[in-house]
């Protein structure tokens, strides 16, 4: 099965917060992502980061806060 993977450029428009944010939460693994080290020389390693976009959406839901519920009762 093939998807499509998200940027993290792609998931802060879609939570509409900060790059960093975004990074942030899928190193503390509170935004399930998707990472591999990319081939090549240096000193430093470079790693991709990619989300799919079902878990970004479940990432919503678990968050999501209904407060007109708590002002109808």
């Amino acid at each position: 099965m093939v998807m499509e993977l998200l940027t993290a450029k792609d998931v802060r428009k879609i939570l509409k917060c900060s790059l960093p944010l975004v990074y942030k939460m899928a190193g503390r693994g509170q935004l399930p992502c998707i990472r591999w080290e990319c081939p090549g020389t240096g000193s430093r390693k470079k790693t991709v980061v990619r989300f799919e976009l079902e878990a970004v959406r479940a990432f919503v839901e678990r968050h999501r806060q209904h407060t007109w519920e708590s002002t109808i009762g």
